[in-house]
């Protein structure tokens, strides 16, 4: 890749946009605008000439990220990602390819499947197209905004690029929550762990493991330790116990399958009128979900579910635990960011991806964010259940949801007479 201190010599301001970050998020950006060029045609003159202006920046050696690499099956469908690949692409043989495959089929397909079929095809894809727009390697410290202008600096405060419009693809990081700091040397986030292949650093001894949550990355963090062979010897009779501040645990089903199984829901505010799944957005799905009612029916003993009010009241247990995991969410992972001089703290993306100052919680012009870590609330059909509250995540939202709304937020200001 075109090494960092070459990025700042060509383009200059004339760029509409930098991506900092070419994992999925990254990615989806590119292939959004891919499709809405295919598809207009003659009318995306402006979309066009942002993905011909735009420079993207990855610190890994290549684009692709984490997803494809945790050790879990699929807990959403891949092929709705590849479906939304138009022709006319420069991605739309790898459509073709995966949904071509018979493996594809399953419903239960490993992420690392899922990586090797769709994520790594896309990412030589990327590359060969994106060319000398994508800079590998090159780690983004700083950004500083200045006069409508967003300019990134790497470590060594070297001048990468500058452009109008400045998009955050960074990832998530998780945090110890404040109770959990004293037991830092037992710690470690869902994230690491379900990408682990190796034991390394983890007490093999017979001592409780503690999950903290109950959100779906908890229940597949519990599903690996009970039924992930690299774990048979580390947990084998070892008390698991999750630990949790929900009244109940929501399942994504259909109404259906809710009353066989006896859960309950709400038909007014908890059934997505797109789908009609109950709980599209907020319900645990596939092995997760498999494994709670596993885990409720008294089928697998070697879970259980403890009611918390909050962490205060669990110091016993947790001075006693060999490893305690922590599932509660992520925090974004952005460089410093500037603006006309001052250090300002930034997320809290509207419904179209712009970021605000956290202190005075204005938008930031020209600053964005998605992905991980950045959480965009779904307006709309998309939205899935109406009691859903919270933020969607994954290579499935990205590129057919988010994706677009922050691309025509950033192309609303492109004055038509800028079209010859």
């Amino acid at each position: 890749m075109t090494p960092s201190a070459q990025v700042s010599a060509s383009g200059g301001n004339d760029r509409m946009l930098q991506v900092i970050g070419a994992g999925p998020a990254g990615m989806s950006l590119v292939l959004a605008l891919c499709n809405r060029i295919a598809a207009a045609e003659a009318d995306a003159w402006r979309e066009q000439r942002m993905l011909d202006s735009l420079v993207m920046f990855e610190a890994g050696s290549k684009p692709g990220g984490e997803m494809g690499h945790y050790h879990v099956n699929a807990n959403t469908s891949a092929h709705d990602v590849v479906r939304g690949i138009g022709d006319g692409t420069p991605f739309a043989a790898v459509r073709d390819h995966y949904l071509a495959h018979p493996q594809t089929q399953s419903e239960l397909i490993p992420l690392r499947r899922i990586n090797a079929l769709m994520v790594e095809p896309l990412v030589q894809a990327m590359v060969e197209f994106l060319s000398h727009r994508l800079h590998c390697d090159t780690q983004v410290a700083r950004i500083e905004i200045y006069d409508g202008e967003c300019a990134s600096y790497d470590s060594d405060n070297r001048l990468l690029a500058r452009s109008k419009n400045l998009l955050f693809c960074c990832g998530a990081e998780e945090i110890p929550l404040h109770e959990l700091l004293p037991y830092r040397d037992r710690w470690e986030g869902s994230a690491k762990f379900l990408l682990r292949d190796n034991l390394d650093g983890l007490a093999e001894d017979k001592s409780p493991i503690v999950v903290i949550g109950a959100s779906h990355s908890a229940f597949s963090c519990v599903w690996r330790l009970l039924y992930d062979p690299f774990f048979d010897g580390f947990a084998s009779g070892r008390e698991i116990l999750m630990l949790q501040r929900r009244e109940r645990i929501k399942l994504r089903c259909t109404p259906e399958f809710a009353s066989e199984h006896h859960i309950e829901y709400d038909a007014e505010t908890d059934i997505c009128p797109t789908t009609g799944l109950v709980f599209r957005n907020g319900g645990l799905r596939k092995d997760a979900k498999t494994l709670y009612l596993k885990i409720r029916d008294g089928q697998e003993n070697r879970v259980r579910l403890v009611q918390m009010n909050g962490l205060a009241e669990q110091q016993q247990l947790l001075e006693q635990a060999g490893l305690i995991l922590q599932a509660t969410g992520f925090g974004s992972r952005l460089p410093v960011v500037e603006r006309q001089g001052s250090t300002i703290r930034v997320g809290n993306p509207t419904i179209d991806g712009e970021l605000r100052d956290l202190d005075s919680n204005a938008t930031v012009p020209g600053l964005f964010g998605m992905g991980l870590g950045l959480n965009i609330l779904p307006p709309g059909p998309p939205r899935g259940e109406p009691s859903f509250a919270g933020g969607i995540h994954g290579f499935q939202s990205y590129p057919l949801s988010i994706a677009p709304r922050i691309i025509n937020r950033m192309l609303a200001d492109i004055p038509m007479e800028l079209n010859n």
